[in-house]
């Protein structure tokens, strides 16, 4: 055998042998971190809608919310007026206020906008009438603000009036007196202010063991090719297959997702005029690619973390408020895993002893539309001060004619309040005065921005991660 036959037996045999220990580091395996999660059941859920049945009138809801908020609110006006110079009293009846006396009255806001819609005024067009696309804001100079009770309505003046910024719903109590027009003329307003705390309060835990839930909103499936790439590194991200080790790490750290809403695009309709018209329901004339695409995502997410699915505005669920579950029919494949949890718009639930309260915004972009140069974090955290989520349903945002009660009254302080599908991610903390602290977030969509949000259990700190940031 030839010295060159030796050499090529030779390499032969080094591609034979095995890798030693040296040649590569085994990574360290990562397993996911586990919480204690626990929300209503669907008997106890206040969000959940047994009967569906839109014979009632719309009168009730504004008569159970001034019930359950006129003591909270006339407590805090009475320990906010206790010490003016000159003594006023409190009046039971919008009708019993005096000329000329100063006094304080509970009541509910009613604004009257020109640029509001009107339901009647809507019926009352010829059908040949092209109708106009709603106004993107109802505030205007020539809006009247009035408040009313059970016996009637004054109008509201004054400076303090103007610059306030109410919303139709809202409970308030206003510091005044009745001018020679018979309009209240306002110096001060009262809200009930934060909502009680929990009897169980949140122990904060300072330690290195963190672990994070992810808020999510606007995934918008079915939309174009970037949100799509977007969606697919959000996976492997939240799978902890994305980045180096750290990352990895703070990726297994997440123990619970929450997708507040408008997860799928809004839904297109094909129209072929060549095709002969049906009547009634005809499947053929949606698109069903963007919920099967969502069900795909889905598939792969909960086979790895939990995740909590809530309906928005442009998702294939009710369009009233309080919208109910997705139907796990939508989910052919994903409705396999038991951490697969559709549930309502709001939302609460409990992780880890942390109470989180949410809804998809369409609450805050209704409020928004009253006000002049607001930004949405500062439109919810007015909704803790009023403890009510949706002051302005049902006037102008859809919502279910509930009879005996109103979930969206806030009866307790929420550790956390998000609020989806905003323009921009943002987060401040109240602080009540009988202890309460609440962690604001406005949640920006995925797919326009590409960022979500993680919420620290033990500090309910927020932190931003940018996946495949939008070219500029």
């Amino acid at each position: 055998m030839t010295s060159a036959e030796n050499g090529h037996n030779a390499g032969d045999s080094a591609l034979l042998t095995g890798p030693s220990d040296q040649d590569f580091i085994v990574p360290e395996e990562i397993i996911r971190k586990t919480a204690e999660y626990s929300s209503y059941s669907e008997s106890e859920n206040p969000y959940i809608v047994k009967d569906h049945t839109f014979r009632q009138q719309y009168s009730n809801i504004y008569f159970v919310r001034l019930t359950k908020l006129r003591k909270a609110t006339l407590e805090a006006a009475q320990e906010r007026w206790s010490g003016l110079p000159e003594k006023s009293e409190f009046v039971p009846k919008v009708l019993d206020i005096q000329a000329g006396k100063l006094c304080y009255v509970v009541g509910t806001v009613y604004m009257e906008m020109p640029l509001k819609p009107n339901i009647l005024e809507d019926i009352n067009k010829e059908n040949w009438i092209v109708s106009q696309p709603p106004p993107k804001k109802y505030f205007d100079g020539a809006s009247t603000i009035a408040m009313e009770d059970e016996s009637g309505r004054v109008v509201l003046c004054g400076n303090k009036v103007q610059t306030e910024n109410l919303v139709t719903g809202t409970i308030i109590a206003a510091l005044g007196k009745e001018n020679a027009y018979g309009e209240f003329e306002v110096v001060d307003i009262c809200t009930p202010g934060l909502p009680d705390p929990n009897p169980s309060p949140r122990m904060e835990i300072d330690t290195p063991d963190n672990k994070y839930v992810a808020l999510l909103s606007g995934l918008h499936f079915g939309s174009d090719g970037e949100s799509r790439l977007r969606a697919q590194m959000l996976l492997e991200y939240l799978t902890g297959e994305l980045g180096d080790q750290e990352v990895a790490q703070v990726s297994q750290s997440i123990v619970k997702v929450i997708l507040a809403g408008n997860s799928v695009s809004e839904m297109q309709v094909i129209v072929d005029d060549k095709k002969p018209k049906k009547y009634g329901y005809d499947s053929t004339i949606y698109d069903a690619s963007p919920v099967m695409a969502l069900d795909d995502f889905l598939q792969d997410l909960c086979a790895s973390v939990s995740v909590d699915i809530m309906p928005g505005k442009n998702d294939p669920s009710n369009a009233h408020l309080p919208q109910q579950p997705l139907h796990h029919a939508l989910f052919a494949k994903a409705k396999k895993f038991s951490s697969l949890k559709p549930v309502t718009n709001p939302h609460w639930c409990e992780i880890d002893g942390v109470s989180f309260l949410g809804t998809s915004g369409q609450t805050i972009d209704d409020i928004d539309k009253y006000t002049d140069g607001q930004e949405p974090l500062q439109l919810a955290e007015s909704t803790m001060f009023w403890r009510h989520i949706a002051p302005s349903a049902p006037d102008t945002l859809w919502c279910y004619p509930f009879q005996d009660r109103d979930p969206f009254i806030v009866e307790q302080c929420p550790d956390v309040y998000f609020i989806g599908n905003q323009p921009r991610f943002d987060t401040s903390e109240l602080v009540g005065s009988k202890g309460q602290r609440v962690r604001v977030i406005t949640i920006p969509s995925f797919a326009e921005t590409g960022c979500l949000v993680l919420v620290n259990l033990s500090s309910l700190q927020c932190k931003v991660v940018s996946i495949c940031p939008p070219t500029i």
